[in-house]
């Protein structure tokens, strides 16, 4: 289920309710306060009418359950049991810490792909342009001055031909495979096997395992310090991977998990997480610190990401530079020494 309220819109609300706590601001009261700030109508009704049923007798986490759509599951249950164990300025101050990372792991991913989206794009305008405008002058050009014209040449012309006439009908191929990728993306099948794509393609394959790696230390660490039993919070976890491929296998391996001493060969087991997580975990779950390892674990996880993200930053860009200089180069290439053969042969 899609939230309908952002990481970050999530994680402010989390931080205007920490500090309500600490202020000694009544929850019905901060919530009123938080409702009139947000910009995110959907989060704002929400609210109110959380503020609503609190006010007929219901409790916060009952009132909160009511919204799955705009919290999700992990919120809630989140709240739930800082409800019960009276530590919901805890809670609150957890879960700003969880969104606020999660919202920065993702727009730092989303910035890292804008640029090679907008070069590729700018790419294939430009290769149009030349198909569509630029080579056929040339072409004129070279037919009425006569000659042979190399087979690459002629070649080159042939398909600019062909993408001319068939314009219209080319677009609108295009752009009914686009839409019906997205509709198989959005169905489970499709999701699933995408989903696996992630965490199998090399390049793709790094950066994800150490966002999913993060997310689920992160998650886990959460859950623990909130006196949630580590069989239980390990079922809990398992949606916030994001990636059904993942979601099947943990099921799978959470069906082997009898107690607490079959966690860290579980989770390897699994083959997705690195080899340092394992080891950090295994040490962590020996000393009786398995949280604060956790922690340590998302905060490394958070680095190795951004690493990785720079350094892929670093490749591609130049990649498609030099990619988009050798198509353009190619193409004018083929058009100009033919014309200046012709024009040589002519003198």
């Amino acid at each position: 289920m899609k939230k309908l309220a952002s990481n970050k819109e999530l994680s402010i609300f989390c931080r205007h309710m920490s500090v309500m706590f600490i202020s000694q601001i009544t929850v019905m009261d901060g919530i009123l306060l938080v409702a009139e700030q947000t910009e995110n109508k959907n989060l704002a009704a929400a609210l109110s009418n959380i503020h609503e049923q609190m006010d007929q007798g219901h409790t916060f986490a009952q009132a909160i359950a009511r919204h799955p759509n705009i919290f999700g599951n992990y919120f809630i249950n989140m709240v739930s049991l800082g409800e019960l164990s009276g530590t919901l300025d805890t809670t609150f101050e957890l879960l700003y810490s969880y969104f606020d990372k999660e919202d920065k792991i993702r727009r730092k991913l989303r910035s890292a792909t804008a640029y090679p989206v907008v070069l590729t794009g700018l790419m294939a305008v430009i290769v149009l342009l030349l198909i569509l405008k630029i080579l056929p002058m040339f072409e004129n050009t070279l037919s009425s001055l006569g000659g042979e014209m190399p087979t690459a040449t002629n070649l080159i012309f042939k398909a600019a031909d062909f993408v001319s006439k068939f314009a219209a009908p080319i677009f609108f191929a295009v752009v009914i495979i686009i839409i019906a990728c997205v509709i198989y993306a959005r169905a489970q099948s499709g999701r699933a096997f995408f989903d696996k794509l992630k965490v199998v393609v090399p390049l793709v394959r790094y950066v994800n395992v150490r966002v999913i790696t993060s997310r689920y230390a992160r998650s886990l660490a959460v859950l623990l310090k909130s006196g949630v039993q580590l069989i239980n919070a390990l079922e809990e976890i398992i949606p916030l991977t994001e990636n059904t491929y993942l979601e099947n296998k943990f099921k799978k391996a959470q069906d082997t998990i009898k107690d607490d001493s079959d966690f860290v060969d579980t989770l390897n087991n699994v083959g997705i997480f690195p080899p340092l997580f394992i080891r950090m975990v295994r040490v962590g779950h020996a000393t009786g610190r398995l949280d604060d390892m956790l922690d340590k674990s998302a905060s490394l996880f958070d680095d190795e990401v951004d690493g990785a993200v720079e350094r892929i930053t670093l490749m591609v860009e130049p990649a498609l530079i030099i990619l988009l200089s050798l198509v353009v180069g190619v193409i004018l290439l083929s058009v100009m020494l033919p014309m200046i053969s012709i024009m040589n042969a002519i003198i």
